[in-house]
């Protein structure tokens, strides 16, 4: 039996706790459209926060895009417009290869008056010494580095990219250079201005190898403008070595339907421009004039001279493998005929007439390595060592290979079969470029001179015997 109110006031009561009862039900049931509320604003918030993200993620690729971009353009040495063409394709800019002359105006008069010797020079620009080499070496900077430096800020950033290197020492006094090839790039618009030559005085450093005297602590230096017989640039020209003898300066002139080698007076070639005349050279002061030059047996891409043998190394750089890429030790690569380096003696059977030399006759080759960009050889107790680099781009490593050829050179050629697998190899930094070989001026040691292209642009020397098969 079911017993109901017994009074209004229960009946009150009642009915207050039914209500209480109710208001939780209530209280849950408005939470749930609170609830619900919540889930209305969520997908704003998402999208919000997506727009949110996505700003994040493009600032982060466009930060790395532009460290990229830096990096590359110091590694590569390009300006950012050519970079971006290179990363993201287009078409090359159009190189004004009109070579730029002295005016005819200038007399043989003055050209006498304004003869200056290499002592004279204004080395107005500062080198600096070469603390360390590079981590990616075989061996440890102290036994790698005899000397070396670096350019300054300017010209470790030019549009111009250094190729070759010999030395010179001066006949008069204890004066000592390095001469550093540079070559206008045709991509950045620098190609109508040919070749240049750095002067760099290394007296103090000479003196410190010679005598253990204090390290010198900068190296002052100064740019020659290469000019030809008429007084003009020498448009598109790679100078990719140079080799000084008596007073001589030996160019490799590469250029199509050239094949030449260039000879440069020093002593009487140099010449100082007058003040109104700088501007129409480029702003240079100092021009180095063309007196002669020589065909040469293949196409000279760099050029030494072998004082053991007495004839001249030339050779030929040939790409292998992909486009893009690095140097390749391969089977295939290793034998290419395009591969050439050549011994030859120009002076043999001229009759003095240096410009019709046909050295052809008169040369021995070889068909090995490819992507050479320089060559020595020398002779080190009682056996022929040829030095060869090989180089290519701006990221991959460089090679220094070291052959034992004392067995090969039979007359005038070095005539043997060598295994890629004999050969020694050491590695460089990137943009390994031309070779040199000194000897001291007061004994029989030997230093191999070395210079990079990319990056911090380095040039250095080192004792052949570090180098040895």
């Amino acid at each position: 039996m079911t017993y109901g109110p017994l009074s209004i006031d229960e009946a009150r009561a009642y009915d207050e706790e039914d209500d209480d009862d109710n208001s939780a039900d209530e209280e849950y049931s408005v939470s749930v459209p609170e609830f619900n509320i919540v889930r209305h604003y969520r997908p704003h918030c998402r999208l919000h926060c997506n727009r949110r993200r996505i700003c994040i993620v493009l600032f982060i690729l466009c930060m790395i895009i532009s460290l990229s971009l830096v990096v590359m353009k110091e590694m590569f040495h390009l300006s950012l417009p050519n970079l971006l063409r290179i990363v993201f394709g287009g078409s090359k800019a159009i190189s004004d290869l009109t070579a730029s002359c002295i005016p005819s105006s200038l007399n043989q008069t003055q050209h006498y008056m304004n003869r200056i010797d290499i002592s004279r020079l204004n080395l107005s620009r500062t080198a600096y010494p070469l603390t360390s080499l590079t981590k990616k070496s075989d061996k440890k900077d102290d036994d790698i580095l005899l000397f070396g430096f670096t350019w300054d800020a300017t010209d470790d950033a030019t549009k111009y990219r250094p190729q070759g290197i010999t030395t010179y020492h001066y006949p008069t006094s204890e004066q000592r250079f390095a001469l550093v090839s540079w070559y206008g790039r045709k991509d950045e618009g620098y190609a109508n201005r040919g070749g240049r030559i750095s002067f760099v005085d290394i007296s103090e450093m000479n003196n410190y190898i010679q005598q253990r005297m204090l390290r010198p602590k900068v190296y002052q230096y100064t740019h020659v403008l290469l000019v030809d017989q008429n007084f003009c640039t020498l448009t598109n020209i790679h100078v990719g070595g140079i080799e000084q003898q008596n007073g001589t300066l030996y160019v490799a002139d590469s250029r199509k339907e050239q094949q030449a080698i260039l000879e440069f007076d020093i002593t009487n070639g140099l010449y100082e421009l007058p003040t109104n005349m700088v501007d129409s050279m480029f702003g240079y002061r100092y021009v180095l004039r063309q007196s002669s030059s020589f065909h040469s047996p293949t196409k000279p891409s760099f050029i030494a001279y072998d004082n053991d043998l007495n004839k001249f190394v030339i050779g030929t750089y040939a790409r292998c493998g992909k486009k893009v890429g690095t140097h390749v030790d391969s089977e295939k690569c290793f034998t290419q005929p395009k591969n050439r380096l050549v011994w030859f003696d120009k002076n043999k059977d001229n009759n003095n007439d240096t410009d019709s030399i046909d050295s052809s006759t008169d040369s021995c080759d070889w068909n090995y390595f490819s992507e050479m960009q320089g060559a020595v050889s020398a002779s080190i107790n009682n056996s022929t060592i040829i030095w060869i680099s090989s180089s290519y781009g701006p990221i991959a490593n460089s090679h220094l290979h070291v052959v034992n050829a004392s067995t090969s050179f039979t007359g005038d050629c070095p005539n043997i079969d060598i295994n890629k697998d004999e050969v020694q190899i050491f590695q460089f930094p990137p943009g390994l470029e031309d070779l040199h070989i000194e000897t001291a001026a007061t004994n029989d040691d030997k230093n191999i001179w070395m210079i990079t292209e990319f990056g911090t642009r380095r040039v250095f020397t080192a004792q052949v015997n570090t180098f040895l098969p």
